[in-house]
């Protein structure tokens, strides 16, 4: 009796570790990714005019666990909180306007505290985007950052491709202008692959340069034929679920593992988004580097 429970268990151990190990080889190799996978809820903001609950029940039912926040969708941020909470979601980080930081920063300290969030970004400046405004983005994101560091939050900027135009007068580039002029101490930065790629520059070799500065990346493809421009803007079909665009994932990705990157974040803005999210879900999943 105990050789055949013995050759029983022995084959159960078997069993289990095969499909441990067929699970393992279907996940990315990299356990950084899984564990700091979020999702922009911007990505839905068509879907959230008609059904607030409606639409974070079935973001989670995807499989989605963390999310950024672009906007409360008429609901003040208790009541989004408790929407979230409802759905099973948490909010890992939130996108608030340039103006209204200016202006609204400690309400936003206030909602931050609300869902818990420890960072809190800009998305969007200007276009076209002058030296005149690069210089006040300076001046705003060190003030900005600085104030809500006393707070333990981390202050980032998004890029949005425009920063990558000449700087009039001086060298280099706007971007070039303002990762000198701003403090690294309190002001970091979220790559947005679409954005930075859009213009002609490499998210990989960015993420080289500054590995200091970035803290999260907003995962997004776009098409091969894209032609590039600098303006920071673009039709929502120029985007595409990743791994199906132009961006090269795996040096990307290595580069970010590399950089200590935390969230990476996946936006897409394309009119099927119910279908392309997870289609760059499983396209994770399948990579291995």
């Amino acid at each position: 009796m105990s050789q055949v429970m013995s050759k029983t268990s022995l084959s159960l151990v078997f069993v289990i570790l095969f499909f441990c190990f067929q699970h393992a080889i279907a996940q990315p190799q990299s356990t950084v990714i899984r564990d700091g996978l979020a999702v922009q809820l911007w990505s839905y903001r068509h879907d959230f005019e008609k059904d607030v609950p409606g639409t974070l029940k079935r973001v989670r039912a995807l499989g989605i666990t963390r999310v950024e926040l672009a906007g409360y969708y008429g609901l003040t941020a208790t009541q989004f909180k408790q929407e979230l909470d409802k759905a099973g979601l948490q909010a890992v980080s939130m996108h608030i306007d340039f103006e209204e930081a200016q202006t609204k920063l400690d309400d936003f300290i206030k909602d931050a505290k609300i869902f818990g969030v420890k960072q809190i970004g800009i998305p969007w400046i200007n276009s076209p985007f002058t030296k005149a405004d690069c210089e006040k983005a300076i001046r705003v994101f060190n003030q900005v950052g600085k104030k809500l560091a006393s707070y333990d939050i981390t202050f980032f900027y998004h890029l949005h491709g425009y920063e990558f135009v000449s700087n009039e007068g001086g060298k280099g580039t706007l971007f070039d202008l303002l990762m000198s002029k701003t403090n690294p101490k309190f002001v970091k930065l979220q790559l947005d692959t679409f954005h930075v790629a859009q213009p002609g520059q490499d998210p990989a070799q960015l993420l080289k340069k500054y590995p200091e500065r970035f803290v999260s990346l907003h995962l997004k493809d776009i098409r091969k034929d894209k032609i590039p421009d600098d303006t920071g803007e673009a039709r929502d079909e120029d985007g595409r679920p990743l791994g199906q665009g132009k961006i090269d994932w795996p040096s990307v990705l290595k580069a970010s593992r590399r950089a200590g990157i935390k969230w990476y974040i996946i936006e897409d803005e394309t009119p099927a988004v119910w279908q392309s999210i997870p289609a760059s879900l499983q396209y994770l999943q399948s990579l291995k580097f």
